[in-house]
């Protein structure tokens, strides 16, 4: 059985597509409150932090006046974070929000090298109906110095989602010209309608926050950049609201997916295949747990709970840093850590 515990809520998710060498595809990890995403090509080398960009997925909520963008924000409300599920290929937040008896998970995992995949449930025991606008952020960061793209600067703009009977919305953000694309967008997994408003674009999650509680905060210049490092940040918003509780169903699924690509026609086509393939790829990666766990030691009865989650830590760890036999390498070998490996 898939151990289910109330492990840390940050880690790493397994790129099997990653190697320092021969395909730099980038580190995927947790960003705080409730993030997810790529470091590429890996975290930072032993002596300097030289990644070329992070472009992360954030989950954010809207209910009424209550606005839970940033770490700062959940913790104003007293909001619990936590994971109960935390394996190399999924990992999930839970998140309670105590005001309006909310539930919320977010689970994340690789649908494919280019599309990052995350299946978003809000539930409510409330028996009145419920607005909640959930905003789905890009989160990035663009280090010129060694992406060697010193002289581009960003774009981003709101496209429509054709795939769905009611006009959904994509957002796209791209570094021009040579630069790559990224689009991240949303559907619902049931019946549930959403409505979609104009996408924030701004340099930080605080911004975006502010935009959220209706500040007026001016959009980044194409190429505006951080005085002491030279970075280019940047943090585009897309939200779409749903109406939660009521008689019937009080909670509703959505799949989110977060694509790349090295021009807007590729990270697009990564989006549709993604959004597409999300469901079947999780079943994959579900059953790939579930083997795995099916023979691995778990511990059980009065040992400290630290211990009980400190050995799945140390086993999925493991599973993570063990590659599948490649080249004239016949047998699993150890890659020692997963930025190289």
């Amino acid at each position: 059985m898939i151990p289910h515990d109330d492990f840390t809520p940050h880690g790493y998710l397994d790129n099997p597509y990653h190697s320092w060498k021969l395909n730099p595809s980038g580190v995927l990890r947790s960003l705080p409150p409730l993030g997810m995403g790529w470091h590429v090509p890996n975290l930072g080398s032993y002596a300097r932090n030289q990644f070329q960009y992070t472009a992360h997925l954030m989950i954010g909520l809207k209910i009424g006046d209550l606005v839970l963008l940033t770490s700062g924000d959940f913790d104003r409300y007293h909001c619990v974070i936590m994971s109960h599920l935390h394996t190399r290929n999924r990992f999930e937040y839970t998140c309670v929000v105590p005001q309006y008896d909310l539930t919320l998970t977010a689970r994340y995992f690789l649908v494919q090298e280019h599309a990052l995949g995350c299946v978003l449930s809000l539930a409510t025991r409330r028996r009145q109906p419920l607005l909640v606008t959930c905003y789905l952020t890009h989160l990035h960061t663009h280090n010129p110095s060694t992406s060697r793209l010193w002289e581009h600067g960003f774009y981003a703009f709101a496209e429509p989602d054709r795939g769905v009977p009611l006009a959904g919305t994509r957002a796209v953000l791209g570094l021009a010209s040579e630069g790559d694309a990224f689009m991240h967008g949303v559907r619902a997994a049931g019946g549930a309608a959403l409505t979609f408003d104009e996408i924030g674009y701004a340099i930080t999650l605080d911004d975006i926050a502010a935009w959220a509680r209706g500040a007026a905060v001016a959009r980044p210049a194409i190429t505006q950049h951080q005085d002491e490092t030279g970075w280019q940040l940047r943090a585009v918003a897309l939200p779409c609201t749903v109406t939660l509780g009521g008689d019937e169903d009080s909670g509703c699924i959505l799949n989110a997916v977060l694509a790349r690509g090295v021009s807007q026609d590729q990270a697009r086509q990564h989006w549709e295949d993604g959004i597409e393939e999300i469901a079947r790829a999780e079943s994959a990666h579900q059953a790939d747990d579930e083997q795995f766990w099916s023979h691995a030691p778990q511990l059980s009865g009065d040992w400290p709970a630290n211990w009980r989650r400190g050995l799945v830590y140390d086993l999925e760890t493991l599973r993570m840093v063990i590659r599948p036999s490649v080249g004239v390498i016949p047998y699993a070998w150890d890659g020692m850590q997963i930025q190289c490996c």
